[in-house]
């Protein structure tokens, strides 16, 4: 297959997944709402129940698919970005349910798909290589953890904003590994078959990597408001891939002066936009429902904002993006808080 072929086929499952994810956590977000106060087992049992929500469970998966078919074909450093614009597609969605999209969502999205655009045009064109050294991959996942620690430990001593800022952090760099081990794994499924990725230790990560996602994210979305972990989140996950992408599999980012400073501009403004987007009443919680439905289980809370996270069941892993179903106490607080 030629490089064109791969990298189209790397693109368009990348835009396919990004809309899965957000219209599946879309799903899930409003049957959520729906569905009449409950806690335990008897709130799983409703949603269960709940076609709406079996939809969204199901995209969720099928997103993760598309995701993981993108890494097969695709280096992380062009997958990881595109799947972040998942809040764009998100917001029509939301608007339907929530407030009308005002002018500063409209600047954000601009932002968003304009920065993604400008860091991708800048980048060379280089697939890399499809695993990596053990030694670099303990080395990343070394790094990853001393950031983990690092931010956890500073977020014991904060509050508030700060500490979910921080908690978020280690989040989104756990999500960013969790891409990078699927890269590896969808290209070893592709080279030797799905037999033989059962005797590698890719599989296996990718479940311990889901569970400390799942619950770094709830911690982060417990300790303050959405809009002061989401953006922090969506912008740390995408950057740990396309470091970690360059670290594990030699790919490469701009060269010259000149591209390495559309690349550094376009990201800038890819993280102002996801700022905006994240600050949507509608938005919050939106694309973290689908995208962490991956790795263990999907989560969601009840209309009591006392109520704690509940497990809602298995499905297939997910690097972060693919994060727990909306909370419908922590939305309308988001959107009572939103001028």
């Amino acid at each position: 297959m030629s490089d064109t072929a791969a990298t189209a086929i790397a693109v368009l499952a990348a835009l396919a997944a990004a809309a899965s994810f957000s219209v599946a956590a879309a799903l899930q977000h409003r049957q959520a709402r729906l569905t009449p106060d409950a806690g335990g087992v008897r709130l799983l049992a409703r949603l269960a129940a709940q076609p709406l929500w079996l939809a969204g469970i199901a995209l969720a998966a099928l997103a993760y698919g598309l995701q993981a078919l993108a890494l097969a074909f695709g280096p992380l450093a062009l997958v990881a970005p595109i799947v972040a614009t998942d809040l764009l597609f998100a917001l029509p969605v939301a608007a339907r349910w929530s407030r009308p999209l005002r002018a500063r969502d409209w600047l954000g999205c601009v932002l968003a798909a304009g920065g993604v655009a400008a860091f991708l045009a800048a980048a060379p064109p280089s697939s890399g290589r499809s695993d990596a050294p053990p030694r670099d991959w303990l080395l990343a996942f070394a790094v990853v953890g001393l950031v983990c620690a690092l931010a956890l430990t500073a977020g014991r001593l904060a509050t508030g904003p700060v500490r979910a800022a921080l908690t978020a952090t280690a989040a989104g760099a756990v999500f960013g590994l969790t891409a990078a081990v699927t890269l590896s794994l969808t290209r070893l499924l592709r080279a030797a078959g799905p037999g033989a990725t059962l005797a590698h230790w890719q599989l296996w990560a990718l479940a311990g990597l889901g569970t400390a996602g799942l619950l770094l994210s709830a911690s982060a979305f417990q300790a303050g408001a959405l809009a002061a972990s989401l953006p922090v989140m969506d912008t740390v996950e995408p950057v740990s891939g396309v470091l970690l992408g360059t670290l594990l599999f030699g790919e490469q980012l701009a060269a010259s002066p000149a591209g390495m400073t559309v690349q550094l501009a376009g990201a800038a403004a890819a993280i102002a936009g996801i700022t905006l987007l994240g600050r949507y009443a509608g938005t919050p919680g939106l694309r973290t429902a689908a995208k962490q439905a991956g790795p263990v289980t999907v989560l969601a809370q009840g209309s009591d904002p006392l109520e704690p996270p509940v497990a809602y069941g298995p499905v297939p892993p997910s690097p972060g993006r693919g994060r727990p179903a909306s909370r419908s106490a922590e939305v309308d607080a988001a959107a009572g808080a939103a001028p």
